[in-house]
């Protein structure tokens, strides 16, 4: 027993001098390098120093951690597609970044991108636009454009002319780096889902779809409200059903731009499938994009004897049965 002690202190004696010398230096070593460490991951994980401003990031489904992590590193949002993916490991366990349109506005750290990456913060407004009833592509493309001053507007109007009348107007929200095409996209499945709950009413009028919604964008802008859009569609149709021309001015306002106050003798004969003095029946396609009521008020019209309406310079509609009558109102609330 005493001889065992008596070792073990002699080993002891042995090692803790050396240890003493050796463990000092091996502790600073270990300091000085878990020190440089933090220094670089530190270093590499601030943003970098030409952080751009108001960059929007666009991360598709089913995107990868390394293909984000490219994407961020080569448009300077961070310093280490290494650290990034760390970070990301770390904060979700899976190697996927949530899809989205990501705002950065301002320096954030590779581990703040990465958390938000897989949380789905996208840190992106959407901006509230609202496109009136009656109102053209043209018309729509500029207040898109408006809202969102780094819309391709032009892009959107060549590719959404064509689908005129067929996209609803409502109030949307878009991210500020919507594409024409997902705007028209937007709109037209708007239209799909809204025009279901008139199906059964165009349905039982009997009329094509392509002649109702020619029908309901004129009714669109030539009333506002819902009796008189009833009454202005009887009119309008009653026109057709007696080959009478419908004489109205609205589809000038599609081609030209002119209101009815500014429309000129020439206007008025020039010829043009839109020119509705001077051809009989529809134009050729919708002259705006009406809303659901002035659909509807077209397919369910008001049948009265009138033939003939015009709107005062307060908006009120007048009608009559007659030519004659309706030269009296004209001379009554238009002189």
């Amino acid at each position: 027993m005493n001889t065992h002690i008596t070792n073990r202190n002699w080993l002891e004696s042995l090692i803790d001098p050396l240890w003493g010398r050796h463990g000092r230096y091996v502790t600073f070593v270990a300091v000085v390098f878990t020190m440089a460490c933090v220094v670089v991951v530190t270093a590499y994980s601030i943003a970098p120093a030409d952080f751009p401003s108001h960059k929007i990031i666009t991360i598709q489904k089913s995107t990868f951690l390394s293909q984000a992590a490219k994407t961020l590193h080569d448009d300077g949002i961070i310093r280490s597609e290494f650290l990034f993916k760390v970070y990301a490991l770390l904060s979700s366990g899976h190697r996927q970044v949530q899809a989205g349109d990501y705002l950065f506005d301002e320096p954030q750290s590779a581990l703040r991108v990465a958390s938000r990456m897989t949380h789905g913060e996208q840190d992106l407004p959407k901006i509230s636009i609202t496109l009136y009833e009656g109102m053209t592509v043209k018309e729509m493309s500029k207040q898109i454009k408006g809202n969102i001053p780094s819309f391709d507007d032009t892009t959107f109007y060549n590719i959404a002319k064509s689908f005129e009348g067929y996209l609803f107007p409502d109030t949307y929200y878009f991210y500020e780096n919507v594409t024409p095409t997902h705007v028209l996209e937007t709109l037209r499945d708007n239209y799909a889902q809204k025009i279901k709950t008139a199906l059964l009413a165009i349905q039982a009028f009997g009329k094509p779809m392509s002649e109702v919604m020619a029908m309901a964008s004129i009714v669109e802008r030539e009333a506002t409200s819902t009796a008189d859009r009833k009454l202005i569609a009887g009119v309008l149709w009653k026109r057709i059903a007696t080959d009478m021309p419908l004489q109205v001015d609205p589809p000038f306002y599609y081609i030209l731009g002119k209101g009815s106050a500014q429309l000129t003798k020439s206007d008025l004969a020039m010829d043009s499938p839109y020119n509705l003095y001077t051809h009989k029946g529809l134009p050729p396609t919708p002259i705006s994009n009406p809303g659901l009521d002035s659909i509807l008020a077209t397919v369910t019209p008001t049948e009265t004897d009138y033939l003939f309406f015009l709107a005062d310079r307060r908006g009120t509609i007048h009608y009559a049965t007659t030519h004659d009558g309706h030269l009296a109102n004209k001379d009554k609330y238009l002189q």
